[in-house]
């Protein structure tokens, strides 16, 4: 029970505070986007049709911006929306996700041929950082076509962070995320192709997309 309302707390704070390459290089603070591989660094697309697929969703070198990009050390709390073009129409399954244990999610679009999956999740323990990057979930997936289907992450439609991907901290502090692919509306992973990291951009650059 106090797990429970530790969680529905959180989440009550959380909603009033807040063609290139085959892998990303993520190289700026608080990033998320999707990888074959859990530390951020892997593929951004797959191949892969007619069996289950794994991708994960992972947040890296998430940092205090507002206090010298000091590093943070665990994580509790996120909220952002995965949007799938074109829609899919029962060509593309989406079957399921693990988030970490005993979190609750309030994200209310669930159905992939909607074309959005909503995240907004609490989580009753820290999730811990390791190597400057935490897997928020693991999305797992059923390819039946061999068109491509572009996958973008933004933000979630019922944060008071109007417009913003958000983390939460450990020390209960709310934290905007950035798109890997340096907007809202470029892939981070597509099915049937790669995403295209960026690389080539300034930090100052990148932050002007999120004013």
């Amino acid at each position: 029970m106090k797990k429970l309302l530790f969680v529905v707390s959180a989440i009550t704070a959380f909603s009033l505070l807040a063609l290139g390459t085959s892998s990303a290089e993520p190289t700026h603070p608080n990033e998320v986007g999707l990888y074959m591989t859990p530390d951020g660094y892997g593929a951004t697309g797959t191949y892969v049709i007619d069996a289950p697929v794994e991708v994960y969703m992972v947040l890296t070198k998430p940092a205090d911006v507002e206090n010298g990009d000091a590093p943070y050390t665990s994580i509790n709390a996120f909220a952002l929306s995965v949007s799938f073009n074109p829609i899919p129409n029962n060509n593309l399954f989406f079957l399921g996700a693990d988030l970490p244990p005993g979190s609750i999610d309030i994200g209310l679009r669930k159905d992939i041929n909607q074309g959005v999956l909503d995240f907004f999740v609490g989580i009753p323990f820290d999730v811990p950082v390791t190597d400057e990057s935490v897997v928020l979930a693991t999305l797992y997936f059923f390819n039946m076509t061999t068109a491509p289907t572009a996958v973008t992450l933004g933000p979630e439609p019922r944060t008071n962070i109007e417009g913003q991907m958000i983390y939460q901290s450990e020390e209960g502090e709310i934290r905007v995320m950035h798109s890997v692919g340096g907007s809202h509306d470029a892939p981070v992973f597509i099915f049937n192709g790669e995403a295209v990291a960026v690389e080539n951009e300034s930090f100052g650059s990148v932050k002007a997309l999120y004013r």
